[in-house]
C-alpha cells in the first residue's frame, strides 16, 4: 500500500527544508504557498552551523555556503572598548561560523533543489480545516478536497490551521520596536564580525551581508543615528521596523495536524534562532514522517523551543537594558564575565545553536 502524501501549508525556511527532507526521504509530499511570488526582503539572515549539519544531506548546504558570506565572531563594544568578543571560528566542528545570507536566498536555493527533486511549490493556493476534512482553496476560487496524510502548517505567525484548531498561542509582547536599515558603512570594525555597539542611546547591531552592505538593528530609534562619529555611510537600499512577541503554541501536534516554525514559536531575532529552529523542526518532522513516528514529534520538539524561547528573552533583556545603574553593571561586570574562558565554552556552542546534541542524529542513532 503507497504512502499518503504529506501536505505542507508554507513555502517559507520551514516549509521548504521539510520538502526537502521529505524528497531526500522518499517520502511522497505536496507543498502550499498562500503568496504568488516570494517576498524579496527579509528579517532572517542567520544560517547556523546545526542547520547547515542538517542541510548537508540533501546538497543544500554547499550552495548556501556559495552565496553566503561566513560570520567568525561576534564582537560587542561600549564606547571605545570592546567589552566581549566570542570566537566561532574556533568551534571544533565543520561549519565554525555563522552564515550571513538574506533569508529570500536561503528559500530560493531550498526551492531549487525541491525542483530537482521533482517537486513544485504550489502557489497561490490555502490549506483550510472544512466539515469535510481538509481542503486546498486556490486563488481562482477553485477548492480541491485533499486526502488523508500527515500536515505541516508552516505557514508563519498568524497559521490559520493552527487557529482553525483552537491550539493556544500564548505569550506576551515586548514594548520594543526594532527598527532596521541595510547599508553600506565605511568603519573600521572587523568585517566577517557582528558587530554590537552599546551607546548612551541606545544598542546598535550591526551584521555583514554578502557583498558590500551591513544589516543595522535598533530598538526604538533610526539606526544610522547610533553609528560612531566619523563613519562613512553609502547606499541604504531598505529600511523596516516591526514589534517582537514571544509566544509558544500549547501543543506542537492535532490529530494528523503537525506545527514548524513561526506557527508553534516566535521570538526576539536576537540570537538569530528564529529561522534555524524552524530548520530544525522541519527536518526532525521529515524524519519522523519517514519512520511513520510523527507521535513523538510534538514531544521532541516543544521543549526546545522552550528552552530558546527562554533563553533568547534573557539574552534580549541584556543587550536592550535602559537603566543606566544596570547598563554599567552589565558592561563592566556581565560583559567580562561572559569573556572568560569557562564562560566562553559553554557561551559560544549556544550563540551557534550547538548547545545541545544534533537532534536528526540522535534520532537516527536511536538515542531519542
Amino acid at each position: 500500500m503507497s504512502r499518503p502524501a504529506v501536505l505542507i501549508a508554507g513555502a517559507g525556511p520551514t516549509g521548504l527544508a521539510a520538502a526537502v527532507e521529505l524528497a531526500r526521504r522518499r517520502v511522497p509530499l505536496r507543498i502550499f504557498e498562500r503568496e504568488r511570488q516570494r517576498v524579496p526582503w527579509s528579517k532572517a539572515l542567520a544560517v547556523n552551523p546545526r542547520s547547515l549539519a542538517l542541510l548537508r544531506p540533501s546538497g543544500v548546504t554547499e550552495r548556501l555556503l556559495a552565496e553566503g558570506r561566513r560570520l567568525t565572531g561576534m564582537e560587542i563594544w561600549d564606547g571605545g572598548t570592546r567589552r566581549l568578543r566570542l570566537r566561532l571560528d574556533r568551534l571544533p566542528q565543520p561549519y565554525p561560523f555563522i552564515l550571513s545570507l538574506p533569508q529570500s536566498r536561503t528559500e530560493a536555493i531550498l526551492e531549487q533543489v525541491l525542483a530537482e527533486q521533482g517537486h513544485q511549490v504550489e502557489r497561490g493556493v490555502t490549506l483550510e480545516l472544512a466539515s469535510g476534512g481538509l481542503q486546498a482553496r486556490h486563488d481562482d476560487g477553485r477548492v480541491e478536497a485533499l486526502p488523508d496524510g500527515p500536515v505541516l502548517a508552516a505557514e508563519g505567525a498568524h497559521s490559520g490551521l493552527r487557529k482553525a484548531l483552537g491550539i493556544g498561542y500564548p505569550g506576551h509582547r515586548d514594548d520594543e520596536d526594532f527598527r532596521l536599515a541595510d547599508a553600506e558603512l565605511d568603519w573600521s570594525f572587523d568585517p566577517d564580525s557582528l558587530i554590537v555597539l552599546l551607546t548612551p542611546r541606545g544598542l546598535l547591531a550591526t551584521i555583514p551581508l554578502p557583498g558590500k552592505l551591513r544589516r543595522l538593528i535598533a530598538i526604538g530609534q533610526d539606526p544610522l543615528t547610533l553609528l560612531p562619529a566619523g563613519t562613512g555611510v553609502g547606499t541604504v537600499p531598505w529600511t523596516s521596523q516591526f514589534t517582537v512577541s514571544y509566544r509558544l503554541a500549547e501543543r506542537y501536534s492535532e490529530g494528523r495536524v503537525h506545527l514548524a516554525g513561526d506557527a508553534a514559536h516566535i521570538h526576539s531575532p536576537v540570537g538569530g534562532r528564529g529561522m534555524n529552529l524552524g530548520i530544525e523542526d522541519a527536518c526532525v518532522f521529515a524524519l519522523l514522517a519517514s519512520q511513520d513516528r510523527l507521535d513523538a514529534y510534538g514531544a521532541l520538539r516543544r521543549p526546545v523551543a522552550q528552552r530558546v524561547l527562554a533563553a533568547t528573552e534573557r539574552f534580549t533583556g541584556l543587550v536592550t537594558l535602559r537603566n543606566p545603574l544596570l547598563r554599567l553593571l552589565r558592561n563592566h561586570l556581565v560583559l567580562p564575565l561572559m569573556g572568560t574562558a569557562l564562560v566562553q565554552r559553554r557561551l559560544v556552542p549556544a550563540v551557534a545553536g550547538l548547545n545541545y546534541p544534533n537532534p536528526v542524529e540522535a534520532l537516527e542513532r536511536g538515542s531519542a
